[in-house]
């Protein structure tokens, strides 16, 4: 059984090999020396045997070089198969999926997927291509799955252009004019059971972490600075108009000189309270409204993007008081002034940048 099983593994070994599975590079020095051997008198099986290939193979290529020279004996790249699309309806497909959204054609949701890219090829070309063409097709056009911004359906992006592009470089020059400090400002909330981000397990075993299972909200408001500054509050409940102009009032004594407020249109910051309260400081203070649902255009929202960040990778444990774990939070953020002026850096508010001339 034991010299059996040897022959086996004997014949195994001596098996000629697929010269198609060497690189390109090899197999064409191999065929131009195979074909030196056989025209200097070798024999072709002679060849086969010190190559370690099969001796049709050494026949195909003497074959190949007689009918078409040296060059025949060239590696050449596969072409592949033939495209569907041309690059014109290629180039369609992307100002499609680039500057639409599946509801704007007619289909149900409003993400894309590989199958309705698929389904819009099918319809305005009469093609039909696997999800896998697709998806590689996709990739080739630098068009790839992101999670997308949420925005709501009643923002103006009309009005959002014209704010950035008229309204907020005069704000500029006001605070230029008046020697004033600029601040964004916005207001969040942080959950003691905020989710969890995500970690390394073993696969097929979810892994599993202990969180609260309270219900407890604490809020914050935060004023930032281009200039890297960071003031914060937080505080149970709702933001009330007192609470707002409490705020304003601590900014005003920490701050000195004027300050140019831009904030949302939230209840607090439109209470008559509060309008009386800026009518009275109006000397040092004023503000302006950024446009309507429009969150991504105010930096302090990245602060909460950050702070709300480290909450998932960091869940609360056992024995954490929330307040204080969203007060150090803040600290430790107001603490570092590169930080605080990278918030400025996100694509969506380019805008600051721009009229800051940075």
């Amino acid at each position: 059984m034991a010299s059996a099983a040897l022959c086996v593994s004997m014949i195994k070994v001596m098996t000629p090999r697929d010269a198609r599975s060497l690189p390109h590079s090899t197999l064409e020095e191999m065929r131009r020396l195979a074909v030196k051997r056989v025209l200097e008198g070798t024999t072709q099986q002679s060849v086969a045997k010190a190559l370690d290939v099969h001796p049709g193979t050494v026949c195909r290529w003497v074959a190949m070089y007689a009918t078409g020279g040296d060059d025949a004996l060239a590696s050449s790249k596969a072409l592949g198969p033939t495209r569907k699309l041309t690059p014109k309806q290629i180039s369609t497909v992307r100002k499609i999926i680039v500057g639409k959204n599946p509801r704007q054609l007619n289909f149900g949701p409003a993400l894309w997927t590989l199958d309705l890219v698929a389904q819009v090829i099918r319809r305005k070309f009469d093609i039909v291509l696997h999800r896998t063409t697709v998806g590689r097709m996709l990739h080739e056009l630098g068009v790839t799955p992101q999670k997308p911004l949420r925005r709501a359906f009643q923002r103006d992006d009309e009005e959002c252009r014209i704010w950035m592009q008229m309204e907020f470089p005069k704000i500029v020059a006001e605070a230029k004019r008046k020697q004033a400090v600029l601040l964004f400002l916005d207001e969040t909330g942080v959950h003691e059971n905020h989710a969890v981000g995500t970690t390394w397990g073993e696969r097929g075993t979810r892994p599993a972490v202990s969180v609260s299972g309270s219900r407890r909200r604490v809020n914050a408001i935060s004023a930032i600075s281009p200039s890297g500054r960071l003031w914060f509050r937080c505080y149970d409940g709702y933001l009330t108009s007192a609470l707002y102009v409490a705020f304003l009032a601590d900014l005003l004594s920490d701050v000195r000189g004027n300050i140019v407020v831009v904030h949302d249109r939230h209840p607090a910051h439109t209470a008559a309270a509060t309008q009386r309260y800026l009518q009275s400081r109006a000397k040092r203070i004023s503000t302006h409204f950024l446009p309507s649902y429009a969150p991504d255009l105010n930096p302090d929202e990245h602060v909460w993007s950050y702070l709300k960040g480290t909450f998932r990778s960091a869940p609360m444990a056992r024995g954490d008081n929330l307040h204080d774990r969203v007060e150090a939070s803040l600290d430790v953020i107001a603490s570092d002034t590169q930080l605080v002026q990278s918030f400025f850096g996100h694509p969506a508010v380019a805008y600051v940048r721009e009229a800051l001339h940075w």
